[in-house]
């Protein structure tokens, strides 16, 4: 199990991150392919559940320790599903994303971090291309 960072983050072997300047028709760009399509469904639940969850928009942060910003984040995940499974209005689907500046792919992440660890993610990401290149 990955996370999935653009490519504005340096790969990590926790961290999958999109392989620059992949040419077309090759492994990495069928990784590249497939690590877009999942990033675009993530960033839609995210906006969904920013709009209709409120206290997870960035205007409303949420000032509390990380354990439980991450119980409010699933306790929205949970009601945001039982709401899907009972089939009530998501206001979210009637509105727009108000500007969301919350892109933090516009910077790209300074971190001070060892070289092993660059090299052990690349690593790892070029097993997942060759993996997904079998399938």
């Amino acid at each position: 199990m990955w996370l999935l960072g653009d490519s504005g983050y340096p790969q990590r072997p926790w961290l999958m991150t999109p392989i620059l300047n992949a040419a077309p028709n090759t492994p990495q760009s069928n990784y590249n392919q497939k690590h877009m399509r999942a990033r675009v469904v993530i960033e839609n639940t995210f906006g969904r559940l920013k709009n209709r969850w409120r206290c997870l928009n960035k205007d409303r942060a949420l000032h509390y320790k990380p354990v439980k910003c991450a119980r409010i984040i699933l306790a929205c995940c949970v009601l945001h599903n039982i709401g899907i499974n009972y089939d009530t209005v998501d206001d979210a689907d009637n509105i727009d994303l108000e500007n969301d500046d919350d892109q933090g792919h516009d910077e790209i992440m300074r971190e001070t971090s060892s070289t092993a660890d660059l090299i052990r993610g690349r690593v790892l990401r070029d097993q997942l291309v060759r993996r997904l290149y079998q399938q």
